[in-house]
């Protein structure tokens, strides 16, 4: 009677662990799925599944979580990005610099309107929420325009303000695609 008792135990404690860990593959795949859904649509594939790469913490994140995270990936990145134009300044003079200045300016105002992404997600202001990502697609769309005029293009900060735009291309996917209850552009 205790063997089998014993055995019991030990079948119910496999069972179990084959139930837990079947789940937790389960919601992996429910992230990669929703990942590979917004990185398939129109955006740098490579850079979103680089950002969006499956984590514990990006696998429990609904659409608004993983909009919040890529909006603070961006700031990060926008910040970093805003330090390196800074840096090039101090060796740059002319047109060049007057070039580097703007974007300067426009980063910083990135980071300004990607704060208040941050609050009208948070509020479910959708439309406030695509013209605060707006701003940015707009300032780095300026920011090209003026680097392409430098001799010689950084390209490093060409790439930079690329990824920018990109990242901003994401977010929006995220709430159009997936937020709004009524889709725009999908």
């Amino acid at each position: 009677m205790a063997y089998m008792k014993k055995n019991f135990l030990l079948a119910l404690m496999v069972l179990l662990l084959l139930v837990v860990s079947s789940y937790a593959r389960f919601n992996m795949m429910v992230a990669k799925g929703k990942i590979e859904s917004i990185c398939t649509k129109d955006v740098n594939h490579s850079l979103c599944f680089e950002i969006l790469k499956p984590t514990p913490e990006i696998e429990k994140l609904d659409f608004s979580g993983l909009a919040k995270f890529v909006i603070n990936y961006l700031s990060r990145y926008t910040s970093d990005t805003l330090n390196q134009v800074k840096m090039f300044e101090g060796n740059t003079t002319g047109a060049d610099l007057q070039t580097l200045q703007l974007c300067a300016e426009l980063y910083d105002d990135s980071l300004f309107h990607n704060d208040r992404a941050l609050k009208v997600l948070a509020s479910k202001d959708y439309d406030n929420l695509n013209t605060e990502v707006g701003f940015t697609l707009a300032y780095t769309d300026t920011c090209n325009d003026e680097l392409i005029t430098m001799k010689p293009v950084p390209q490093v900060l060409f790439k930079k303000n690329s990824d920018i735009n990109a990242m901003s291309n994401i977010i929006l996917v995220i709430l159009e695609c997936f937020i709004r209850e009524v889709k725009i552009r999908c």
